[in-house]
């Protein structure tokens, strides 16, 4: 009796717990296909057709700017600021006075040197005329003349220092802020003020030596800079380095830039092309239109399929950029529609929606 019901519950036990495993099995597979046959959700993205256009290659550079003349205005003796004629910031001629250092001790020197200059010259013309009496030997002429010219030679001296008390401007330019102050003392090559000539700008920037044959003095260049966006400063290669570094095989170049407005400044950073002669055709997308991974770049393209368009991604070989395009080399050829943006929500075979403009944009153009 007991084994007969043992037998029953264990029936039982299994075609309960077969149903709740067919029932298990069931449900995943209803999942499952209802995942597999769901419609795919419509990505709402832009598009634009890659264009064919002739681009002059350029050798791109960054280039560090510098007035064509520039120096710390430095006085060459020491001495106390007795007169200050500039004020900082202030447009400056060449030879215009900027400091004077007190010269009361040099102007008494001066003077006795000249005092002593001329008793030697007086003393000279004594023996000459002496000597032509045979009143006295050649070697006392002689004697008295070389005393004149050391007399003299310290009278020259003395008036040079004086001279070096005065700073003057050696070139037009604008001056910076003023580093001293009237009663300061000064040192021999110490900073008075700093004097820029801003009407021409120099560029230095290195390009590699396989570029060497674009490169050369009087060859064009353009240049931009992040403190005026969207303007081109157009000038010429001033100066070729003649040694190319063997250590990393870059040669040194500068460029030369008018400056009438002073826009351009000493220090400052500048991206900096050379025009190549070459014009090449190149199929070209927006910067944006471009997805960057370590598996390659990619953009995707626009399609038509069954039920609309869809998105597929299409790996790219890409070239230089100009003016935020980039030049496609391989990959996608002209006329092909390439989203330009909305691309992270989309994988190959998304379903899309091209929209004339960002519907991120217009969203927050409507709040």
């Amino acid at each position: 009796m007991n084994k007969k019901r043992m037998i029953i519950m264990l029936a039982a036990s299994g075609v309960v717990f077969g149903g709740v495993f067919g029932f298990v099995q069931f449900k995943n597979m209803m999942i499952k296909n209802y995942f597999a046959n769901m419609p795919k959700p419509v990505v709402s993205v832009t598009a634009q057709a890659a264009v064919a256009e002739s681009w002059r290659q350029t050798v791109p550079a960054v280039g560090t700017l510098q007035a064509v003349n520039g120096v710390n205005i430095a006085s060459s003796v020491s001495g106390l600021v007795k007169e200050i004629s500039f004020q900082s910031g202030q447009g400056i001629k060449k030879g215009q006075l900027l400091v004077r250092l007190d010269t009361d001790v040099e102007q008494s020197d001066l003077r006795s040197a000249m005092a002593d200059a001329d008793l030697a010259r007086i003393s000279a013309n004594r023996q000459r005329t002496l000597v032509r009496s045979d009143t006295v030997a050649q070697a006392a002429v002689d004697k008295a003349e070389a005393e004149l010219k050391v007399k003299e030679a310290k009278v020259a001296g003395i008036r040079a220092t004086i001279d070096k008390k005065a700073v003057f401007a050696p070139f037009d330019g604008a001056l910076g802020v003023r580093k001293v102050d009237l009663g300061q003392y000064v040192q021999p090559g110490q900073a008075i003020v700093n004097l820029q000539d801003l009407s021409v700008m120099l560029a230095d920037f290195t390009v590699s030596q396989k570029d060497l044959a674009a490169v050369q003095v009087g060859s064009p260049i353009i240049m931009t800079t992040d403190a005026w966006p969207g303007r081109v400063f157009e000038g010429t290669i001033a100066a070729l380095e003649p040694k190319v570094d063997e250590k990393t095989g870059m040669l040194a170049a500068q460029g030369r830039f008018a400056n009438a407005d002073g826009a351009l400044r000493p220090g400052m950073f500048a991206h900096i092309e050379v025009a190549r002669p070459l014009i090449s055709e190149v199929v070209t997308v927006p910067v944006s239109a471009v997805s960057y991974n370590l598996h390659g770049d990619s953009v995707f393209l626009v399609k038509e399929a069954e039920g609309g368009k869809q998105a597929v991604r299409t790996f790219v070989m890409l070239g230089e950029r100009k003016d935020g395009k980039v030049a496609v080399l391989k990959g996608i050829n002209a006329g092909d529609l390439v989203v330009t943006s909305g691309q992270v929500k989309l994988d190959t075979g998304s379903k899309v929606d091209v929209r004339e403009d960002n519907p991120l944009a217009r969203s927050a153009k409507a709040e």
